[in-house]
């Protein structure tokens, strides 16, 4: 009976969603200052730097997302933030690499136009304000 005592003691508590949400805001308020902080294209850096910077900066983002624990009341809406930021990253990685194709340039930059809605969407949904980028 001690021993079953002890072993319970010693379990971590389940993370609540307001702590799982104040984290994750934490996460995007960091990512959002960094992006903030990146020179702008193209008088102060190459479109393909930026878009260098900023792939680098979500990826970094999604990975610090899937180290938390998550509530499972919350678990799919988790998945989603990481699959949109994901997508994001590889959005501006293919950004860095179209050159002089303003063809292909405009559909990655509609292409992250529609995830940056559907992040701000989905930001709204789980109260996390401070995971928006912004108005598309």
């Amino acid at each position: 009976m001690i021993a079953t005592a002890a072993s319970c003691a010693s379990e971590p508590a389940p993370v609540t969603e307001a702590d799982y949400l104040a984290d994750l805001q934490a996460i995007c308020v960091a990512t959002t200052a960094t992006l903030d902080e990146l020179p702008q294209p193209p008088e102060q850096i190459t479109v393909a730097d930026f878009a260098t910077s900023a792939a680098s900066a979500l990826d970094n983002e999604a990975e610090r997302a899937r180290s938390l624990d998550v509530p499972d009341e919350l678990d799919a809406d988790h998945r989603a933030f990481i699959l949109n930021t994901d997508e994001q990253s590889t959005a501006w990685t293919a950004i860095a690499g179209v050159g002089d194709d303003n063809t292909r340039l405009r559909e990655l930059t509609v292409r992250v136009g529609e995830l940056v809605r559907g992040r701000n969407d989905l930001a709204d949904e789980m109260g996390t304000p401070g995971c928006r980028r912004g108005e598309v």
